[in-house]
This record gives structure tokens, C-alpha cells and sequence, in this order.
């Protein structure tokens, strides 16, 4: 996993070892480390840009700043917000250390939130808004429990080490932020499973395939002949795990190409072949979306025309 280099920021002296943000939220991630470290919590960074993404201002407002959640990670956590503003002016230490530790952690999109250990490990989190303290929460929690087994399988070897950090591998946040750290994660389980005792090594190809799947659609144009041949070959190669989302994609290849009636309605069975293959709040979306788009085949592909003249 990721470590923190404190070093980086030793010459950053112009920020107060306990500078609070608003609402007791620390700017200096240093500081917080240490203190988790002297207090036997976890670390809880807020990445976010204050003045211009609504996610973020939303889910501090909603969510991180409310009472319940505040009683809530009283315990657990000490509070660091790392804050990318467009508009508001902060000193140029400040902003200079804001940027390097988003850099140094990956961050992809705003708002992420991570929960570090003392030693600036990623143990978890979440990418994007969750709508209450209860979905706060619940992702949370993985990287509270992650914590002590990452710490025990530091002091283990063997085959209760890969357990150890397999059941961390298997909870662990797989959006974009995240990405970096669950692939420094996945390579330190395989050395500790030689023997694929765990099945890190399928999960492994699972992503390395899924990996490649996307780096070969981003390199081809999206509505050409090309990619519906990318991904019928795709199709074809897939292990179970990545069909779903290959699925996904010739479903929308299909609809952006779509010329007559019965592309539409083609398309329409690629959609219903998707829908067994996904969780149930997904397939219950992919159902509304048929209900709501098929009924008239001719009307969505009049629609769909007049959105790529635009």
C-alpha cells in the first residue's frame, strides 16, 4: 500500500503542528499523523475543492459536518481537510502542501474521502457524495476493521498474513482514487500467497484484464467500426467477473450507432441479456431504463439522431 513520506513536508515549518480548518478540521497532514499515532486513531482526509465542487460543499454540509457524524468519528478519527479551492486565497505554503499530498495520494476526482492509519497507509474510504451519515458510515467502517489487520499482518507471514490482507483486498474502495493504493494491495497479497490459496491470483487477472479492456476502448474512437469490433472481441475474452462491463459498453456502442428500427430493438436484447449480470440496484436501473426508452423504438431513434447532429 501507499505510504505517506512525512519527509516531503518537513520544510513546510510555516504551518502550525494543530492548524484547524473550520469546525476543527487540521490542514497539515503531518501533524495529524502524529497524533493519531499518540491517540490510537485513524486518520480522515477530506479531500475537496470548498469553492467551486458541489459534491464536496454537499457532503461536508450533509454529511461529515453534521452532529451525528461528528459524534460518530469522534473516536476514531482524527479530521484533516486537504482543500484544492479555485477562488479562495489560501497562503501559498498551504496550497503548496494541499496539492503535493493530493498528488502523492492519487487523487482522481473530488470529492475522496480517505482514512489513513498513523503511519499514512490508505486503509480505505469512499470517491464521490453519499447521501446520509448511515452510507457514510457503512463505507467507513471497511477501513476501520482494515486498520488492526493491516497491522497484524505486518507481524505475520504465511498463509494468516494472505488471509489478512485478502479480506482487506476484497473490501477495498475500486474507484479511481483508490486505484494506485488497491494495486499496491493486490501485489503485496500475491507475494503472500504464492500458492493461491486465497484465489488473489484470479482476482488479479480479473483486474490486469479490466485494466487493459479500458486503455484498449480509450485508444480507439468511440462510435467507429473499430470499437464495435474491439468489443465483440472483448466479449469473447472476458472472464465472468469483467462480461458485465463489456456488456455495458457494446450496449452503448450500440445505441450511438443505431440506424434503423431494428438496431434499436437489437439493442434493446443486448440490454436484457445485461440485466441477469448485475447487482440488483443496477439491473433494477438498466430495467427502468428499458421500460422508460423502449417502448417506442421509432421516437428513441429519432432522439438519439438528433443528439449526435448536435
Amino acid at each position: 500500500m501507499i505510504k505517506f513520506h512525512r519527509s516531503i513536508f518537513c520544510t513546510l515549518s510555516v504551518l502550525a503542528s494543530h492548524l484547524l480548518a473550520d469546525n476543527s478540521w487540521q490542514v497539515d497532514l503531518p501533524a495529524a499523523l502524529q497524533q493519531a499515532e499518540r491517540e490510537n486513531k485513524l486518520v480522515l482526509v477530506d479531500f475537496t475543492g470548498s469553492d467551486w465542487c458541489t459534491a464536496c460543499i454537499a457532503l461536508r454540509k450533509n454529511v461529515l459536518d453534521t452532529k451525528d457524524f461528528r459524534n460518530w468519528a469522534a473516536d476514531k478519527f482524527i479530521l484533516v481537510e486537504i482543500d484544492l479551492p479555485q477562488s479562495k486565497t489560501l497562503p501559498d505554503n498551504q496550497l503548496e502542501h494541499n496539492k503535493t499530498v493530493a498528488e502523492s495520494y492519487g487523487i482522481a476526482s473530488f470529492p475522496t474521502v480517505m482514512v489513513l492509519n498513523p503511519q499514512g497507509e490508505v486503509m480505505g474510504g469512499f470517491e464521490g457524495f453519499v447521501k446520509s451519515t448511515a452510507d457514510a458510515v457503512a463505507e467507513l467502517k471497511h477501513a476501520i476493521d482494515a486498520a488492526p489487520k493491516f497491522s497484524k499482518a505486518k507481524l505475520t507471514s504465511g498463509t494468516e498474513r494472505a488471509r489478512l490482507l485478502y479480506s482487506i483486498y476484497t473490501n477495498y474502495p475500486t474507484s479511481k482514487s483508490f486505484a494506485q493504493h488497491a494495486n499496491a494491495l493486490r501485489e503485496l497479497t500475491q507475494e503472500a500467497d504464492p500458492d493461491n490459496l486465497t484465489g488473489i491470483h484470479h482476482h488479479a487477472a480479473v483486474q490486469e484484464q479490466a485494466q487493459r479492456f479500458l486503455e484498449e476502448r480509450n485508444a480507439t474512437r468511440m462510435h467507429s467500426p473499430a470499437m464495435g469490433t474491439l468489443l465483440e472481441r472483448q466479449l469473447k475474452e472476458a472472464l465472468p467477473e469483467n462480461r458485465p462491463s463489456v456488456l455495458m459498453e457494446r450496449c452503448q456502442y450500440a445505441l450511438g450507432t443505431a440506424e434503423t428500427t431494428e438496431d434499436i430493438e437489437k439493442t434493446r436484447k443486448m440490454f436484457e441479456e445485461l440485466v441477469p449480470l448485475l447487482p440488483a440496484e443496477e439491473a433494477a436501473e438498466v430495467r427502468h431504463f428499458i421500460k422508460s426508452y423502449f417502448r417506442d423504438s421509432a421516437a428513441l431513434l429519432q432522439m438519439l439522431k438528433a443528439g449526435r447532429s448536435h
